[in-house]
C-alpha cells in the first residue's frame, strides 16, 4: 500500500510540472459535439448534434474558467424533436499533461416539438444543469490546439445526455 501511495504522489508531482508547458492564457474553442440522451430523455429524443463557441481564460494555476454557448438538436423519436441553446460557466482544472476534469452550471433553452397522430405542438423551458466531465487538450502549434472531451450533463425536467465533443483552440 506504502508503494503505491508513493507512486500515486509522484506522478502527481509531475503531473503538476509537466503543466508548465501547457500553461497558456485565454484561448476561444469552437467545438462540434454528439448528444446521447439519457434516462427519460431517450424515450423522446434521439442522438443528437451541437456546435458551441467556449471562451476559456486562465485563473492562476492549473485552473482556467470557462464560458459557453451554443446549439444543439436532437434527432427525432416517437413524435418529438428537442433542441436547446445552452448558456453556461465552468471551469477545467489541468492534471496532468494536457489531461483535465470539467465542471460546469448553467442555464439549457429547450424548445420541443411534439407531432402525435397528426396533432402538433410545441412548448419551451428553461433548465438549470450541471456537468461533470474530462478531457485532453493537444496543442498543434504555438497558437492552436485541439481539445478532446467527454462530459456528463444533468439537466431539471429528465433532459440529462452524455456529450461528447471535438474543438479546435485558437490561443490568445
Amino acid at each position: 500500500m506504502k508503494k503505491l501511495i508513493a507512486t500515486l504522489v509522484t506522478v502527481l508531482l509531475f503531473s503538476g510540472m509537466s503543466f508548465a508547458q501547457y500553461n497558456h492564457s485565454n484561448a476561444i474553442d469552437v467545438a462540434f459535439g454528439l448528444n446521447f440522451p439519457m434516462s427519460s430523455m431517450a424515450d423522446g429524443a434521439s442522438t443528437g448534434w451541437e456546435t458551441t463557441v467556449r471562451y476559456e481564460f486562465n485563473m492562476g494555476g492549473n485552473w482556467s474558467g470557462l464560458i459557453s454557448t451554443g446549439y444543439m438538436a436532437f434527432a427525432e423519436n416517437n413524435g418529438i424533436t428537442y433542441s436547446a441553446v445552452p448558456l453556461v460557466i465552468g471551469t477545467k482544472l489541468y492534471l496532468a499533461s494536457g489531461w483535465y476534469g470539467l465542471a460546469e452550471t448553467g442555464f439549457h433553452f429547450y424548445s420541443t416539438d411534439i407531432n402525435l397522430f397528426g396533432i402538433a405542438s410545441s412548448g419551451s423551458s428553461t433548465e438549470w444543469g450541471f456537468a461533470i466531465g474530462t478531457g485532453y487538450e493537444i496543442p498543434l502549434g504555438e497558437s492552436v490546439g485541439l481539445d478532446l472531451s467527454t462530459k456528463y450533463q444533468y439537466n431539471g425536467g429528465n433532459l440529462s445526455y452524455w456529450n461528447t465533443r471535438a474543438g479546435l483552440m485558437i490561443y490568445l
